[in-house]
């Protein structure tokens, strides 16, 4: 644990950790960006994100994933040590990180499982893990925005954009739309630009 969070520490001394927040979503859309170029006919009311990963651009698309995925980390451990206060309660916050890990490994997995219809048990591993990240994501950002909320460093904006999300999120695993899921994705884009630049502000 300790080795890891040297490791961890090292990217933050060369950045503050709302800089990886920053650019993990620059990542991101840049690989869906480039995915969506070669894919003649996407449509974002008749596809699902993830049918960018079976497209001609495909590569782009889960290189985003990882990249993204991998460069979150430091991001999110900032934003835990953040959190460190007696208004918090610690176990809470370490539940809350760890919740993250797990969320995150799952999304780096969907890259290398695409969304391969014609591929039974690849199709079958690309939804499981997709839900668990999801279903994960949706615990975390709860705990961290309850936490940021009790924590007197953090505004109201930060907090409650959370819940916004996680409203988005619960629409969308109870319709399971193409276009909600863009919605959602964009959703949680502007939530982590948000509290990443909040961070950098505010030198947290």
């Amino acid at each position: 644990m300790e080795q890891k969070r040297n490791f961890i520490d090292k990217f933050l001394d060369i950045a503050p950790g709302g800089f990886y927040g920053i650019l993990s979503v620059i990542i991101r859309m840049l690989g869906d960006f480039i995915a969506f170029l070669f894919f003649p006919g996407y449509s974002i009311i008749n596809n699902m994100v993830s049918d960018l990963g079976v497209g001609p651009g495909g590569i782009f698309f889960s290189l985003g994933l990882i990249i993204s995925g991998i460069i979150s980390i430091p991001f999110y451990v900032a934003l835990a040590r953040s959190l460190k206060s007696e208004e918090v309660n610690e176990s809470m916050r370490k539940t809350g990180l760890i919740f993250f890990y797990i969320s995150d490994i799952t999304y780096i997995m969907i890259a290398f499982f695409p969304s391969v219809e014609e591929i039974y048990l690849i199709y079958l591993a690309h939804g499981l893990f997709a839900i668990i990240s999801w279903l994960t994501a949706i615990i975390y950002i709860i705990i961290f925005s309850r936490l940021m909320k009790k924590d007197g460093k953090f505004s109201a904006l930060p907090s409650y954009s959370g819940y916004i999300l996680i409203i988005v999120m619960i629409i969308f695993l109870c319709t399971w739309l193409p276009l909600i899921e863009w919605i959602m994705t964009f959703t949680f884009i502007i939530w982590l630009v948000i509290i990443a630049s909040y961070m950098i502000y505010h030198n947290l």
